[in-house]
């Protein structure tokens, strides 16, 4: 065993870096722009042929202003690799006058790795960087791992930070991790609470896959003034949410998201992708797959792309069913013009026994008896003149309590919008 003290790249997430040491005051006030991200697990192939981006992501980007996104899961498995239970995720950004602030928050519970070599009852990390107006900039944070064990590891009580260790012939290992590095003009912060590489093909998989336990990136940039349009939308698999009461409570929040950044990706496809959702007793799919991209430029003109995929969807034990479904929601403006399109395609999609058509008509509504109002094909444009559109290839409403919802409950596959200013 041994503790590790060194900076080292980490690009599996963001952006590798490297330590520099912290830029002195400058003669004028600094401002920022940020992006973060914080996952409940990761899992990657180098080869591509298994890859789990974060699961129950929640992300923030911008710059003069604060923004809060929170998200979670009921569970994730990614077959002989790893298996958790409920994920909850939380990624703030702080602006005041005299700084920035990111702050990380994951919680995993009943965290099974390598089919049981490594077990936690759960896992919490808490991650927070500060780039100041002075051009200064610190990070501080640390995971805890409540009831950890590695088969044929003994461990400190406490995990210290930026440990590792060594299952022989099997993995490497690395616990609660954090590394924090900033230039004349960046500040970027990575960490995890439990980090793996295989070192010899496992159950299918090759040496090398990565797999990770609540992953964070966060990243501060001296701010350009943006000019032209502002960019917003999003595109996601599954989301689950019901009211209890006056209260809302989130079953399962948006799996697979991926959000356009305000500033365009300047014609670059950014891509979110997990392997399966599973809700147990109400839904289940294979790979979920959702893409933006999307450009702009200084006279107001924009255009943005955003899709979602969905692979064998099935809801409520085959009452809906389909081999895939895919969404798509496009905008542009050009010369103050706005046009918008969206589409809805899939494969053997069964609801109640009906084998749907594949020219479905947009918004078109279905009453299931015994489950409530299934719509397909959902399509929102314009809502109060805005240059913007959504588009919802299933929405089921509940109208009696099913798989553990109440009435009311709100079941979404397939969502895609874009939204330009």
């Amino acid at each position: 065993m041994r503790k590790f003290a060194t900076i080292v790249a980490f690009g599996l997430v963001g952006a590798s870096f490297v330590a520099v040491p912290t830029p002195t005051a400058q003669a004028a006030d600094v401002t920022y722009s940020y992006a973060a991200r914080t996952g409940g697990t990761y899992a990657k192939v180098f080869d591509g042929t298994v890859s789990s981006d974060l699961t129950a992501e929640s992300s923030v980007t911008g710059g003069p202003d604060s923004v809060t996104s929170s998200n979670s899961t009921a569970a994730v498995n990614v077959q002989g690799l790893l298996r958790v239970g409920a994920v909850e995720t939380e990624t703030k950004a702080t602006v005041g006058a005299a700084s920035t602030t990111l702050n990380s928050f994951a919680r995993t519970a009943n965290v099974n790795l390598l089919n049981g070599l490594i077990k936690v009852d759960a896992v919490t990390t808490n991650i927070t960087t500060v780039a100041r107006a002075d051009g200064s900039a610190s990070s501080a944070g640390q995971s805890q791992l409540l009831g950890i064990g590695i088969v044929g590891v003994d461990l400190p009580v406490r995990i210290p930070k930026n440990y590792a260790v060594t299952i022989p012939g099997v993995a490497s290992i690395t616990l609660n991790v954090h590394l924090h590095a900033s230039s004349d003009e960046a500040v970027a912060t990575n960490g995890w609470a439990i980090g793996i590489t295989l070192l010899k093909p496992r159950a299918g998989y090759a040496a090398g896959v990565t797999v990770m336990v609540n992953p964070v990136n966060q990243f501060l940039s001296e701010a350009v003034p943006a000019t032209g349009a502002k960019l917003f939308g999003q595109a996601y698999g599954t989301r689950v949410k019901a009211h209890v009461g006056e209260a809302a409570q989130i079953i399962s929040d948006p799996t697979a998201r991926v959000s356009a950044p305000s500033g365009s990706s300047h014609g670059r496809t950014i891509q979110n992708q997990t392997l399966g959702v599973r809700v147990p007793g109400l839904l289940t799919t294979g790979v979920v797959t959702s893409t933006t991209n999307s450009t702009k430029d200084d006279a107001g003109n924009a255009e943005m792309r955003n899709t979602n995929e969905i692979a064998r969807l099935n809801v409520l034990g085959g009452l809906i069913r389909a081999e895939a479904l895919k969404v798509l929601a496009y905008g542009k403006v050009q010369g103050g013009k706005w046009t918008s399109r969206m589409r809805m395609t899939f494969v053997n999609l069964v609801i109640a026994g009906q084998k749907i058509p594949i020219d479905v008509g947009r918004n078109t509504v279905i009453d299931v008896a015994g489950l409530g109002e299934v719509a397909i094909n959902l399509q929102q444009k314009n809502p109060n003149g805005a240059r913007q559109n959504l588009i919802n290839g299933i929405r089921i409403t509940l109208d009696t309590e099913r798989a553990g919802l109440p009435i009311g409950a709100v079941i979404e596959i397939g969502v895609a919008g874009t939204f330009i200013i």
